[in-house]
């Protein structure tokens, strides 16, 4: 499962589904959001967060 940015804030990045048509994607903690765009377009980060302190902790440990 991905993971998406709500926002720059710490612990404020979400693995979630597959975007909704809105738009939207629901987190795995249970949040539903627009994801913030990351460059030329994506909204899904590669990987995991590079800093761990961004990393939301439910959907960190719900793996």
């Amino acid at each position: 499962m991905p993971w998406y940015l709500r926002s720059i804030g710490d612990r404020d990045t979400h693995r979630a589904e597959l975007p909704h048509p809105d738009g939207t994607v629901t987190a795995t903690c249970g949040i539903r959001f627009r994801p913030r765009p990351l460059l030329r377009g994506a909204t899904a980060l590669r990987g995991e967060p590079p800093d761990p302190d961004q990393i939301c902790p439910t959907c960190h440990h719900a793996r």
